[in-house]
């Protein structure tokens, strides 16, 4: 845990040192979740400005936009999946919730109990399939999916303490709703990619332990 600290706090320098990305990138993010439609695009452009930021990169405004472009198919592949994890489990706190068929019942059915524990564990290890994605020569979600358990196994400290920070992110995004504006999704992304360099940094031949043919 204390090395997740101390990569946090170097996250934290460099999303103070690249701001206004982190800001533009959010910011841009928010306007293309509106459509619905085009959300997993603008995840593709946030998780792209913050794979160039935990990197060093140079980033414009363009980066956003050119990570749409580029990761077109792959972040509507990494949509699909997620819609599906949540399908079945709206469609199993509607039926077996004790008010079943309401919309009072899905409610309470999704947040208690087990739907509940695998949403927060979903997220745990989903959090890092994009970023993964981007490393890899060919996107693969599943690749993505199984290298993330790879890094929860591998390195459960340092994957602890970022997801408990990003938790908190969010956590504060959804009760003070302003910092959706600002760092809500931006900071939690930059994070996760960091994660992620840190761990493909640790391996050598990262191919044998991470499977999907990294970059």
């Amino acid at each position: 845990m204390s090395k997740a600290g101390r990569l946090i706090y170097e996250g934290l320098i460099t999303a103070w040192d690249g701001f206004w990305v982190v800001w533009v990138s959010d910011l841009l993010w928010v306007a293309f979740c509106l459509p619905v439609v085009t959300a997993p695009l603008a995840f593709a452009g946030l998780y792209e400005c913050a794979h160039g930021l935990s990197y060093g990169q140079s980033i414009t405004w363009r980066t956003f936009f050119s990570g749409m472009k580029r990761h077109l198919g792959a972040s509507y592949r990494w949509a699909a999946f997620n819609l599906f994890v949540l399908t079945v489990l709206v469609f199993y706190a509607w039926f077996f919730s004790p008010s079943k068929g309401t919309l009072s019942g899905l409610r309470t059915g999704l947040l208690g109990g087990v739907p509940l524990a695998v949403m927060v564990l979903w997220w745990a290890v989903n959090q890092f399939t994009f970023p993964l994605m981007l490393v890899q020569a060919k996107p693969s979600y599943m690749n993505a999916l199984r290298n993330s358990l790879v890094i929860w196994l591998k390195w459960p400290g340092v994957s602890l303490g970022f997801t408990l920070f990003n938790l908190a992110i969010i956590g504060l995004s959804i009760l003070l709703r302003f910092p959706w504006l600002f760092i809500g999704a931006s900071l939690p992304a930059l994070m996760a990619c960091l994660c992620v360099k840190y761990t493909v940094d640790q391996t050598q031949g990262i191919s044998s332990t991470l499977t999907g043919n990294i970059k």
